[in-house]
């Protein structure tokens, strides 16, 4: 996929490890409605489920989790999982939990740090993910980022009752590689969500 402008990123967005820590915050928005609904929640939530899940991430060699932070607040989480070391792939997952901080470029900032450390220190060929058909903001991100639409999986994503596509979205290291980025202090451009 060509791209004509460089992605902005936020100088002051940066991932750690998830911790039992980041629990309380995790549990507060999987706990909204609209953000369950939108990553596909299909269990109640819970706060000992939380730490148990963060836990078990830790023991898991397909698991990378990490929290996101913005100026040093912890307000969502980036997931690579399902990493196959031989294939050399992994599924990126993403939710801003904040409000507040959606469509600021947070998202996009993590979500391009998050493939940095895909193919760069697991060495990764491919990173793929999964989006519902009418999470538009997303899929924008995502194809601003260079993934590109592989596959429609038909109603295999249920929200309010209703059943839609999930979209199947890939990116190479060799397009990722080929990205220009200009990176500001703050971005309050409004780049879209994640």
């Amino acid at each position: 996929m060509l791209h004509t402008s460089p992605i902005s990123l936020r100088r002051d967005v940066e991932l750690t490890s998830l911790e039992p820590e980041h629990a309380a915050a995790m549990f507060r928005w999987v706990s909204d409605p609209q953000i369950s609904q939108s990553i596909g929640l299909t269990r109640e939530p819970s706060l000992d489920k939380t730490r148990q899940w963060i836990d078990a991430t830790r023991d898991d060699p397909r698991m990378r989790p990490f929290a996101i932070l913005a100026a040093g607040r912890h307000v969502g989480n980036v997931v690579l999982d399902c990493i196959e070391r031989g294939l050399g792939i992994a599924r990126l997952s993403i939710y801003i939990g904040e409000s507040n901080v959606r469509s600021k470029g947070v998202g996009t900032t993590a979500t391009y740090q998050a493939l940095r450390q895909a193919f760069g220190q697991l060495e990764l060929h491919k990173v793929w993910l999964t989006v519902h058909s009418q999470n538009f903001p997303a899929i924008s991100v995502y194809s601003r980022i260079g993934f590109v639409l592989e596959g429609i999986h038909r109603d295999e994503f249920l929200m309010e009752g209703r059943r839609l596509p999930a979209l199947y979205m890939g990116l190479l290291k060799t397009e990722f590689l080929a990205l220009a980025t200009v990176t500001h202090a703050l971005s309050g451009t409004g780049d879209g969500q994640p």
